[in-house]
């Protein structure tokens, strides 16, 4: 009788124990799939910070430019503005792909910097930033990368063509980068990959969530044969400096990766660091 009560006792608390297990399982299957639905359908919020202009809307800047247009693959509209050291084209250019936050009316500005530098300037908005228009997804913003790089090479020697990405803007420099044979790619405040990032801010979670855009730049550095000079700030709290890092063993040894320390994800330009040694590399 003993013995058929403790082993009765055993039954119950394997049972028990099955049922628990069986409860842990299902809420990780609820949660990853709350997590995956979470990801897919709200990542644009996340990653997008458009700032909408009208089509109408005139840009204001102390330099003269002009505003182009281009038409690209799954319905994209592009507005572009085409900064010039004078009335024609220079003999180099620095195509500019920005960050996730506002618009042309606010990056247009990087002119005064770069055009300081020697080089003209082509710098685009991304599909629902600005004037531009056009259903978004991580392969339609690719296809129009390269179509501002089109517009670039129709008026430029590709060996004088200079891919800049600002943060979001280094998937779509890379990704231009590794399908065409421009002078180099520079990428200031770049990231590894959108999981990357994702897990920096979230570590505690579990690498099983998908994601609609990954702009994995693990992926694509390796193959890149152009030169590639990536700068990153110490204290960075957008894209922290660890997830750059991650680019570092990926790169060539004649690349360079520029540590700026103390440097933030917006203000790299106020470092003497960081201007010394942009203006040696595009020397």
């Amino acid at each position: 009788m003993r013995f058929f009560c403790h082993f009765g006792i055993f039954c119950f608390c394997d049972k028990t124990s099955m049922t628990f297990t069986l409860y842990l399982l299902f809420l990780f299957l609820v949660l990853l799939l709350i997590g995956n639905i979470s990801t897919l359908l709200f990542q644009d919020y996340f990653i997008f910070r458009p700032e909408k202009l009208g089509e109408g809307y005139e840009y204001d800047f102390l330099h003269p430019f002009e505003e182009h247009w281009v038409e690209t693959p799954g319905g994209g509209r592009i507005n572009l503005l085409w900064f010039r050291q004078g009335e024609r084209a220079g003999e180099r250019v620095i195509v500019y792909y920005h960050g996730n936050m506002g618009s042309l009316k606010r990056w247009g500005h990087v002119y005064y910097h770069l055009l300081a530098l020697g080089y003209d300037l082509i710098i685009y908005d991304y599909r629902g930033f600005g004037k531009s228009t056009g259903p978004r997804n991580e392969h339609r913003m690719q296809q129009d990368a390269l179509a501002v790089y089109a517009f670039a090479e129709r008026r430029y020697q590709a060996q004088n063509i200079v891919l800049y990405g600002r943060s979001l803007g280094s998937h779509f420099a890379a990704f231009v980068a590794r399908n065409s044979s421009c002078r180099m790619l520079i990428l200031e405040t770049p990231f590894s990959s959108m999981r990357d990032l994702f897990h920096a801010y979230f570590p505690f979670l579990p690498r099983v969530f998908r994601f609609k855009y990954a702009f994995d730049n693990k992926a694509l550095l390796p193959e890149i044969e152009v030169p590639i000079h990536i700068f990153h700030g110490t204290k960075d709290l957008v894209v922290p400096y660890k997830v750059a890092l991650e680019l570092k063993p990926l790169i060539k040894k004649t690349d360079t990766f520029t540590t700026i320390e103390d440097g933030r994800h917006g203000d790299l330009l106020f470092f003497d660091r960081f201007n010394d040694q942009l203006k040696n590399i595009l020397s």
